[in-house]
């Protein structure tokens, strides 16, 4: 038997574009939960992401990290709801901690898709980033005085090289102004031993941590 699901749309917040997809049936949740079990979380972080590129009909690895996050956001919503009960082990204390989540609250920040940065001779174009933990991924081009070098077109250990002879003062630069880009944010709050703590969501792990402990 063959049931047809609702098929929902969400707009790509940097690329633009509208997308549709449809809810996680239970047969993908049982696989999600069994890539956690049997080998780590990102393996269910990598299983997600190849349900959601069934789901899109899209490359959803080649997208921004910005991209990804929205659409691990909206399938949460559609597919179970904008409001759940969770838990952690404080990281300080390792304690129990139960939280209340809000999917409503998780908020678009930055003011900006990219950037450029002029140091010197050097001028240095910023883009999203497929990572944000990775500047190698936020930059699209070098610019010298003699040639531009657009990064699409060597390899990760060319790229590294390049990084690699900054001055630290323009890696720092470099460093907050992809700070600037859009990316989505989530504060937690919570309490353990009488202290007040706090816990920022930034990662597209993160969030699929959150969102899909299951």
């Amino acid at each position: 038997m063959k049931i047809d699901l609702p098929v929902y749309t969400t707009k790509l917040p940097v690329k633009n574009t509208t997308v549709e997809f449809t809810p996680i049936i239970v047969k993908e949740e049982k696989n999600i939960i069994a890539a956690k079990e049997t080998g780590s979380n990102k393996d269910g972080y990598n299983t997600l992401l190849k349900i959601l590129e069934n789901k899109t009909n899209m490359k959803v690895r080649d997208l921004s990290e910005t991209d990804i996050i929205h659409l691990i956001l909206e399938l949460r919503k559609k597919s179970i709801g904008e409001q759940f009960k969770t838990s952690f082990n404080c990281p300080k204390t390792n304690e129990k901690v139960e939280i209340d989540v809000n999917i409503t609250d998780v908020e678009l920040i930055g003011t900006c898709k990219e950037s450029t940065i002029k140091s010197g001779d050097l001028i240095v174009h910023i883009k999203m980033p497929s990572d944000f933990s990775e500047t190698i991924s936020a930059i699209s081009s070098v610019e010298t005085t003699e040639e531009k070098i657009d990064f699409d077109s060597i390899s990760d250990n060319e790229k590294q090289e390049i990084i690699d002879s900054f001055p630290v003062s323009l890696n720092n630069e470099i460093r907050d102004k992809i700070k600037t880009l859009y990316h989505y944010l989530y504060v937690i709050d919570y309490t353990t031993n009488d202290t007040t703590r706090r816990i920022k969501l930034s990662s597209a792990e993160d969030f699929f941590t959150l969102l899909f402990a299951m």
